[in-house]
């Protein structure tokens, strides 16, 4: 379940060399690690000039859904994203009928979360509710 693969274009104008750049790249979905991982870098007369990895990870148990994604960015070798999203919805009812929640990071920095919870009840004609 793992592909890899690269491909390289050579370019001489007038016995001069303009480009030697190569395109690599990889798929993995074994889930050995994370569920899939993916990532392709193009270089230039062996200079790394641009690398990009993802990977995706999830899992469902009863009602409740967790997973993250992973982005990862370098320019000229130089770091410019590594990121993830990861986000949780449980409606299993355990503690209240709704929690969901979202976190965005950057280089293992937490930038932005999020979080909700919803629970109410109804009895006869009486409605009650929270969020």
């Amino acid at each position: 379940k793992a592909r890899e693969g690269s491909l390289g274009l050579a370019l001489r104008v007038d016995a001069k060399e303009q480009l030697d750049a190569t395109v690599s790249g990889t798929a993995d979905w074994s889930g050995t690690e994370e569920d899939l991982r993916a990532s392709m870098t193009v270089s230039n007369k062996q200079r790394e000039r641009l690398h990009m990895a993802m990977t995706a990870d999830g899992d469902s148990r009863n009602k409740a859904r967790e997973g993250s994604l992973g982005l990862a960015l370098r320019v000229d070798a130089k770091e410019q994203l590594d990121a993830t999203v990861s986000g949780t919805a449980d409606w299993s009812g355990t503690e209240e009928d709704l929690r969901a929640s979202m976190t965005v990071s950057n280089k293992q920095r937490e930038r932005l979360h999020m979080a909700m919870t919803a629970d109410g009840d109804s009895r006869n004609k009486a409605r009650e509710g929270s969020l």
